[in-house]
């Protein structure tokens, strides 16, 4: 009973926020009965910052999982100064504020021969800096378990190593990974801090419109903008449930 309470009070907010989405409001607030006002509302007047948000998240994995691949191998199988100093670049911007991030990056690429502010490649930047420490970890996690004799038979038999690591260990490290990027696009998704300071007119993102309506006191759109990201990220757990049969979990 206490577990069953606590999950409860947990997805209340998430519950309050998406009854709200269906309440009727306009421009003096909410007003009584239900409707899908807000969400055609969105649709019609917020789809570029719903399809921004989707098609940056998964260019940006593409990316996490293919470096998180490397990283991993060279964290974990480099034990020398190579891999501990890697292992330490690749968890600061873990650590730092997304709004810091954001602006570094501004600073870093708002100046000839590279201009990226404002257009969409520097929020995906972000989204791979920011959210790949979820892969390297994950990754390396399962890689840790692997015994490196797989990869020295495969070797001894006259595959290459890069063969060796296309065809045995990506396979084997490959439910790990699937979790990491699980867990980083689900992130990417939702994030802000950095989003906000980075994004422009064409770029903007659900968690800035977000933001945006909150202030604007429009609610309505607000919780149906969010209730889109809370069904997607459900969604995304139990596709990744489905494939990994509970086997795996998001670490």
């Amino acid at each position: 009973f206490p577990v069953m309470m606590a999950t409860f009070v947990g997805i209340l907010p998430q519950i309050v926020v998406l009854i709200t989405s269906f309440i009727k409001c306009d421009f003096t607030g909410f007003q009584k009965g239900f409707s899908l006002g807000s969400y055609i509302t969105i649709f019609n007047r917020l789809w570029t910052n719903i399809r921004n948000t989707f098609v940056f998240s998964t260019v940006a994995i593409v990316f996490i999982i293919a470096l998180g691949m490397l990283i991993s191998y060279i964290v974990v199988r480099q034990k020398g100064v190579a891999g501990q100093l890697m292992d330490l670049i690749i968890m600061f911007p873990f650590v730092i504020p997304g709004a810091v991030l954001g602006i570094s990056l501004i600073v870093a690429f708002n100046k000839p021969p590279v201009i990226l502010t404002g257009t969409a490649l520097i929020i995906i930047i972000a989204f791979v800096v920011r959210k790949l420490p979820y892969t390297v970890r994950s990754g390396s996690a399962f890689l840790q378990q692997m015994d490196p004799s797989v990869e020295e038979a495969s070797i001894s038999l006259g595959v290459s190593p890069m063969k060796t690591f296309g065809k045995v260990t990506a396979r084997l490290m490959a439910p790990g990974v699937l979790s990491g990027a699980i867990l980083s696009w689900i992130t990417c998704i939702n994030e802000l801090s950095s989003s906000v300071m980075l994004y422009g007119g064409k770029t903007s993102t659900i968690s800035v419109a977000i933001y945006t309506e909150v202030v604007r006191n429009s609610y309505g759109t607000a919780a149906a903008l969010a209730s889109i990201l809370t069904v997607s990220t459900v969604v995304m757990l139990l596709i990744f449930l489905k494939v990994s049969k509970g086997k795996v979990s998001i670490v």
